[in-house]
């Protein structure tokens, strides 16, 4: 008999700790603070889609003040009369959105963990709320509950009153970015959107194979479909393309295609977003407004007929700005043209190695102030965003002022200083980066004038001699935007000058034998400013190294060697776009 007793109080406990815990887990959900990047704003998404799906719920505000002020899951869970806890951890990797989410019972016990991925923040909010659903842990209001539970009649589907499409997915590399690109240029157009989940539904209820020749005309004549809206993408030769085409509902014709190219994926969905809805405006009228062959109980999103609406089937991915479709059409391909304007200053030493009867003179120029052009242009960035809008013309000219430069005696020379290049370039690029290298023919003339009319016994020269390198120009550097907004921009080159001539220092006055290689470095800092203007301030250092080899048995002069530099520094602004 005590042994039938133990059992019977046993089994008594259990079930009472049974129910406890049974009415314990049936509470509210609670989301406590989320952490990371956009936390804050992801909670509050996913808040509101679970208060959309009927799902019983704490206010944030309350939970916010017990988390701060308690530790641990159990005991908020019982401050807050809540059976269940949801936190997610935020953050950003490599372009998409990543939440790793937790959810804990009443004890503070892990029950389910899952991580969700998108595009975007709205995205990831909706990811995580639809897991969370499927999760079977949420508990719905009883009225919310009863209502589901009671049989309700399919509604039918309302009569258009613009022309019905459904986007199909796309095929290729990025397909979805470039459908969504699709669907956002074309909800400012007078278009129902129908979508595509219940279109398929509908094909697979028919018993109709939408990837056979003609299968969509069965749905789509039951939908009132006017026409289906496909397309390829593609990644060929560093190109991003995309051939987009308008359907007839009523049979397999294609009624139109466009195609779009961008030398990035990002710019592809520009292109697409901002020239989708003028390219087959005129076809989408011509489909004209269907007529419902049978109801199906499915929903029909409309699209706003004004730019300020949007339709319930894209709000997921609506998650950023519309942009004018004219700094679209600009933005789709790279710059055609970059053209800078600069007050230059230039500092030069020019120094012999090796000068073996000390006859010989240096020279330094402590500051030349001049001017400057610099000039880039491809042409084939007007037409396209592929291999042709990636070659140019490169051109650069500047000068000093005149100026007078003085010997230790006091005589006075004047002094010009000059150079121009012109060459072809080729750039690669590459989100905010755009390597590029350059081939071309420069001139680079250092001269001196003489001090006045010749006079018996006096020298009237410099006593250095004038340079005038020509070279070819073989180099390469990048271009860089930096910044949420792009506005500070860091550009670098470097150029190997193979000199082929060497001016008055090369004469049989000078050094008849005289031979010269040079480079040139530049570093550019700027800052953008609207309507494509800039802001730019750059440094850069030229060299040029002489093998003098003086001629025996009685040159004029006799060094070893030379060394030609020029220190310069300018400010400017500049054009591109």
């Amino acid at each position: 008999m005590r042994i039938l007793r133990f059992v019977a109080v046993t089994l008594s406990l259990s079930l009472c700790s049974s129910a406890g815990l049974a009415s314990a887990d049936d509470g509210a959900v609670a989301l406590l603070p989320f952490q990371g990047a956009q936390a804050a704003k992801v909670r509050q998404n996913v808040q509101k889609g679970l208060a959309a799906a009927d799902v019983d719920l704490v206010p944030l505000k309350r939970v916010t003040a017990v988390a701060r002020n308690t530790k641990g899951y159990a005991e908020r869970a019982a401050k807050l009369d809540a059976g269940t806890l949801v936190r997610t951890r935020v953050r950003r990797v490599e372009g998409r959105w990543v939440g790793d989410t937790e959810v804990r019972n009443a004890k503070g016990q892990r029950v389910e963990k899952f991580r969700s991925t998108s595009s975007s923040s709205t995205r990831l909010s909706n990811r995580i709320v639809a897991a969370l659903m499927k999760s079977g842990r949420m508990p719905v209001a009883s009225a919310a509950g009863a209502a589901a539970a009671a049989p309700r009649a399919e509604p039918e589907t309302p009569a258009p009153i613009h022309p019905r499409l459904v986007v199909r997915p796309f095929t290729g590399a990025q397909a979805g970015k470039i459908r969504g690109a699709a669907v956002r240029g074309l909800r400012s157009e007078p278009v129902e959107f129908f979508p595509n989940k219940h279109f398929a539904a509908k094909a697979k209820s028919m018993g109709v194979n939408l990837k056979s020749n003609s299968g969509h005309v069965a749905p789509a004549s039951a939908l009132a479909v006017s026409g289906l809206i496909d397309g390829d993408v593609l990644y060929e030769d560093r190109v991003w393309s995309a051939y987009v085409r308008l359907i007839d509902g009523d049979s397999a014709k294609v009624i139109s295609q466009h195609y779009y190219d961008a030398s990035t994926s990002a710019a592809l969905a520009k292109s697409v977003q901002a020239r989708i809805g003028s390219d087959f405006r005129k076809d989408i009228r011509k489909l004209g407004v269907a007529v419902p062959g049978a109801a199906v109980a499915a929903p029909v999103a409309v699209a706003a007929t004004t730019r300020g609406e949007s339709t319930s089937s894209e709000k997921k991915e609506k998650d950023e700005p519309k942009p004018k479709a004219k700094k679209k059409r600009k933005g789709d391909r790279p710059a055609a043209v970059d053209i800078q304007i600069d007050f230059r200053v230039v500092h030069r030493k020019f120094g012999y190695e090796d000068d073996l009867r000390g006859d010989l003179r240096d020279y330094t120029l402590k500051a030349g102030p001049g001017v400057g052009v610099k000039f880039q242009y491809y042409p084939g960035a007007h037409f396209t965003a592929g291999v042709g809008a990636q070659f140019g013309i490169d051109f650069e000219w500047e000068r000093l002022f005149k100026i007078d430069s003085t010997r230790a005696d006091g005589a006075t020379f004047p002094t010009e200083s000059q150079q121009f290049l012109i060459g072809l370039r080729w750039r690669y690029p590459k989100g905010r980066w755009e390597p590029s290298v350059v081939l071309g023919y420069g001139v680079h003339r250092f001269s001196f004038g003489l001090s006045g009319p010749p006079v018996p016994g006096e020298d009237n020269t410099a006593g250095i001699p004038s340079v005038k390198y020509e070279f070819v120009r073989l180099g390469g550097g990048f271009r860089v935007a930096i910044g949420k907004n792009e506005l500070f921009i860091l550009a670098a080159s470097v150029a190997f000058r193979g000199t082929f001539s060497v001016g008055g220092i090369g004469t049989n006055v000078w050094f008849p034998q005289a031979k010269a290689n040079g480079m040139d470095a530049l570093l550019m800092m700027g800052f953008a400013l609207p309507k494509g203007f800039e802001i730019r301030l750059s440094g850069d250092y030229r060299r040029y190294g002489f093998d003098l080899n003086p001629v025996p048995p009685d040159p004029p002069y006799v060094a070893g060697g030379a060394l030609d530099q020029y220190f310069g520094g300018a400010l400017g602004v500049a054009w591109r776009r």
